[in-house]
């Protein structure tokens, strides 16, 4: 039978939570306070898994881009922190369209395993915390530090631990080729690519301080050299700087690349890659 959530620890008070093998939630316990990074599907009752790992400790939990795949648990808590500029994205309830997306598109193999489609009620929060680069949350003995990386969406964030080097990218760096500009729409649109190569560049210059990229998709096969499902190698962040300089230079224009979110072009790097829209560098 398919696993909805399989949980995996990664560090002592740090645990990856793999939806349906499609998206990873991170669960970080400080001495005062639990962060949940993402929401998921919603497919499984969070509180719960965040109490069985954490016990009964103060939850906070943040979005690190208003997705579907990352915020629809969100009105399991009361509060989610997001990006400021996807602010409005998050508080956008799922559309009828929006849910059959997910169910024929990613949900297929656990309904053959019998699961319980009523279980699923998806939404937003009762209330959304904007958050920017000068925001902190201070976990205890942790504190992670809000990054604005506008890219995958203009309000994609990441997350960064210094004293641990751990950094928390979302969507903005994967194993395979991200969907840099394919996102469109009204909410949860990506930026140009020009604004997507800053936020990397700005990535690659903490590369000195990080020990740990997590991402929030992976795959458990076929990974490159010392990288995991959950986890990759610091220099993961000058490919991806490097490779979409390249793009946004003019050196490489890749391949014709058409996908869901839409026709476009890809080049792929040494790891990974990105797909782009050309009319939007």
């Amino acid at each position: 039978m398919m696993q909805v959530l399989k949980i995996t620890q990664l560090a002592e008070n740090l645990w990856a939570l793999d939806e349906i093998s499609k998206t990873n939630m991170f669960v970080i316990k400080g001495s005062k306070y639990v962060l949940l990074v993402d929401t998921g599907f919603g497919l499984s009752d969070l509180k719960e898994v965040v109490k069985g790992l954490c016990g009964d400790m103060p939850v906070k939990v943040i979005n690190t881009h208003a997705h579907l795949d990352h915020d629809s648990g969100n009105n399991q808590f009361d509060t989610v922190m997001v990006g400021w500029h996807d602010e409005l994205a998050a508080l956008w309830p799922l559309s009828e369209a929006e849910k059959l997306r997910c169910i024929t598109g990613f949900f297929g193999p656990m309904l053959k395993d019998g699961y319980d489609l009523n279980q699923w009620n998806p939404g937003p929060a009762k209330h959304i915390e904007p958050v920017s680069a000068e925001d902190r949350i201070d976990l205890g003995d942790m504190c992670l530090e809000v990054i604005e990386t506008p890219g995958h969406t203009c309000g994609s964030i990441s997350l960064f631990e210094p004293n641990l080097g751990w950094l928390f990218t979302g969507d903005m760096i994967l194993t395979w080729e991200v969907w840099g500009q394919l996102t469109r729409g009204a909410f949860g649109s990506s930026s140009c690519l020009r604004y997507y190569s800053r936020s990397l560049n700005f990535l690659e210059s903490l590369l000195p301080k990080v020990k740990d990229v997590f991402p929030a998709h992976g795959k458990d096969i076929d990974n490159p050299p010392g990288y995991t499902h959950y986890r990759m190698p610091p220099d993961i962040l000058r490919i991806y700087a490097q490779g979409t300089r390249d793009i946004v230079n003019g050196k490489v224009k890749g391949e014709p690349y058409d996908s869901m979110g839409g026709f476009g072009r890809c080049v792929y790097f040494e790891v990974g890659g990105m797909a782009y829209n050309p009319d939007r560098i």
